[in-house]
Parts: C-alpha cells; structure tokens; sequence
C-alpha cells in the first residue's frame, strides 16, 4: 500500500568511510557530508566506524551486522539479541530492548531480560497492541476482534478518514476534482490512496506523540504491529528502526515544562509555535518554511512539501502533540488576521538559514533536536500490507507469545556439548 523508501543507511557509503578511516584519511567533514547524505545523525556514523575498528574477526562484515553493534558493547562483547539505548533520553526504565522484528520481539524480550525488565517492556508494548486496537475500533466503529484464522476484509478505516483525505485534497490539490471514492476512475483511486496513507501516517505519529524515549518508541511499534497482525494486516517498518530518524526516536518530547517556559519568553505566537514545532517533528529549516497555514488540522500538520510532491506517500503528516496544539493554532490565527495576511505558518519566525529560530530557542532554553528530512523519517519508510498480498509469518510460539495468545516463548537451544 504505501511506496516504501531503502533503507536510510547504505553499504557502500559505510565502506567509502572505512577505507578512509583504515588510511588514516578519514576527516569530520567527510562524516558530516555522509550523514548529510543518508539523512543520519552523525554519531551513527562514528559509531559505526568505532565498532568496525573494534571487530578483530577477519573478513568484510556486512551493513545489518555492523548497526546491529553500534554502541552497544560492554567490555567488547555484545549480548545476544539486546540494544542497549544508553544515549537515548528518558530511557532509565527501558534500558534495553531486543534488536528484532516483531516475530520474535517479546519472547527475546522475555528470554534475556531479568523479569523486572521484562516486565516494563511488556507493559510498554502491551500499551501498543491496546492503542492500536482502539484506534482500528474508534475509526472502523466495528469491536475489536482478534481471530487468526479470520478471512474478513480487513477494514481499518472508516468514514472520517475519508472525509479528512477529501478534504485536504480539495485544500492543497484544489485543481483535482474528487469523486465518489465508490465510482471508479484516476481521481477516486487518488482518493483512495490518501485515505490510506493519511490514516496510516496519522495512526503511526498518533502513537508515538507523546513518548518519551528511543526505547519507548519502538517498543510502542513492536507493539503496534502486533496489533496489526491480529487484524490480518501486516505492519512493516524500516528493518533499521532501532537506528532510524523521525518522531519519537530523533524528536523531544514536549512536556508541561517546556511549552511554559516557551508561552513566557516569546511575544509572538508564531514564534512560540516554530519552537514547538521543531522540537516535536524535527523538521529541517527549508520544511519549516514551506508549512502552509492551511495545512494545520485539529491535531496534525499536513501538507505537500517543498518540492511540490503530489503523490499521496511523499505527504508531510506530523501528529501534534496536545500540548503543543493551542500554540500552533494561535500562529494561524495571527498570520491569517494580520493586516497582511501570510500564507506561510511560520513566516517571520525562521530567518535565513533558520538564525531566528536558533535565537529563538535560545532565549527559550531549548535545545533543537537533530534535523532530519521527513523522506528520511520511519514513517515515510513505513508500509501496511493486507496479508493476502504476501505469505503470512510462521505461526509459531514465539509469534503466538508475541500476540499475546500464549503464555511463554519457546526455550533458548542450547548449545551442544563438545566431547
């Protein structure tokens, strides 16, 4: 259903810096350029080179091997199948999580985790498969039914989502015409296809807007995916998640504090609300500037794009959070109301190369978060897929364990012993 991007890290420029890094070569700029490039957080990068200066085995080490170890070793040895987000805030309570898909996530989980950890993880992921399912059952208005072996049509959307797809075509594509989404023809089937990614992008940021941590994300989607399974939906997220950019994993959380701190020293709404919107997106400057007023909903940002993107998988969908919204729709108001009204939501607020905004955070006492373009953001490089469009995953205990339909995974092998 939705355009999946590659994955955001690519061998071939890994391998470019470590030939560099083994001559001696490698210099700051070359990691900047590179994570510029690939739309990753510098650090990645170093990391990245740090744990291959580190492997003493012999031979090549492929991509997936090499993030799968970035940062993570104790005394240089890894422990099996566990990503320890150290450097993620507010991680204290989910020290570590599983590096794996959703098929085996909570039964790793349960295996190499002492019951106290387990338990907090359990709880988060637990959370996810729950707002999921409300979620499916608030939109489609049908109880939330949970059977494997089900051959329904597996309806996740409904009306108002249909409504809000309609509407935002009229208001950023006016020149298209929308028919009856039940008639066929190019502009019902461009109907069609925001009605899907809109509420796929909606649900996604709707379920992360308020964590609080790197871990907690991806714990809330292994979750989230769980839930989808139980529907006979397929979630699939970027194989890298653990190492991803984009809400909840490279943003900051919004809290009772900050927009506070944020309301009492700014004196122009729009200024109050670019802050807002830069720590709870992470968007870049050139994307900051290109918000249209008309692209604020209730409770999310959507819009086109800077490029003029048309397809319906290259939308901007950015949930915000509740606290953020009031700030958000006091900057409407002033730039739509002002004697000259601006189109822009943020007009004024940015400066060139996005000075004011940095001056701006600076008398607010924020830090700007790492910024990522939104084609790099796990979201964009999310799909759903219906699971007569492909094999359904081997309904084995661990998976059954992971949907929460039986009550331990299968044991660890062990290892035989030599004679």
């Amino acid at each position: 259903m939705v355009d999946a991007s590659v994955p955001t890290l690519r061998l071939s420029e890994l391998d470019k810096l470590a030939q560099l890094d083994e001559h001696k070569k490698l210099s700051v700029d070359h990691v900047r350029l590179t994570a510029q490039k690939l739309g990753v957080p510098e650090r990645i990068l170093w990391q990245l080179l740090a744990a291959r200066r580190a492997d003493s085995a012999p031979g090549k080490r492929d991509l997936e091997d090499a993030t799968r170890r970035v940062g993570y070793r104790e005394n240089g040895q890894r422990e099996s199948g566990i990503v320890r987000l150290s450097e993620a805030a507010g991680d204290e309570l989910l020290l570590r999580i599983p590096d794996s898909d959703v098929t085996t996530f909570r039964a790793d989980a349960c295996r190499s985790l002492p019951p106290a950890e387990f338990a907090r993880i359990d709880a988060v992921y637990t959370q996810g498969i729950r707002a999921t399912c409300r979620w499916l059952a608030e939109h489609t208005g049908r109880p939330c039914q949970h059977d494997l072996g089900s051959s329904g049509d597996r309806t996740w959307l409904g009306p108002r989502d249909v409504d809000l797809a309609k509407y935002m075509i009229e208001v950023l594509q006016p020149r298209f015409t929308v028919a009856n989404p039940l008639h066929r023809g190019p502009s019902a089937r461009l109907l069609n296809e925001w009605v899907d990614i809109l509420g796929l992008y909606r649900l996604l940021g709707e379920l992360v807007v308020d964590s609080p941590s790197r871990g907690h994300t991806i714990t809330l989607l292994r979750g989230a995916q769980a839930a989808f399974l139980l529907h006979g939906l397929r979630l699939e997220l970027p194989p890298d998640l653990a190492y991803s950019v984009g809400p909840g994993l490279t943003t900051t959380p919004i809290d009772h504090e900050s927009i506070a701190r944020i309301w009492a020293r700014t004196t122009n709404p729009v200024h109050a609300a670019v802050i807002a919107t830069v720590l709870f997106t992470g968007a870049t400057v050139i994307e900051l500037n290109a918000i249209p007023c008309v692209a604020l909903t209730a409770d999310t940002l959507i819009f086109n794009g800077p490029i003029g993107y048309t397809r319906a998988p290259d939308l901007y969908v950015w949930v915000i959070p509740p606290l953020a919204r009031p700030l958000l729709q006091a900057a409407r108001f002033y730039q739509e109301a002002s004697d000259t009204p601006n189109r822009k939501l943020f007009a004024g607020a940015i400066g060139g190369a996005g000075r004011r905004l940095r001056d701006i955070a600076a008398a607010c006492e924020v830090t700007i978060p790492e910024l990522h373009h939104w084609h790099h953001s796990w979201i964009r490089q999310a799909g759903l897929l219906r699971m007569s469009e492909q094999p359904p995953p081997v309904r084995n205990t661990d998976l059954l364990f992971g949907l929460q339909l039986a009550q331990r995974p299968r044991r660890r092998p062990h290892a035989k012993r030599r004679r």
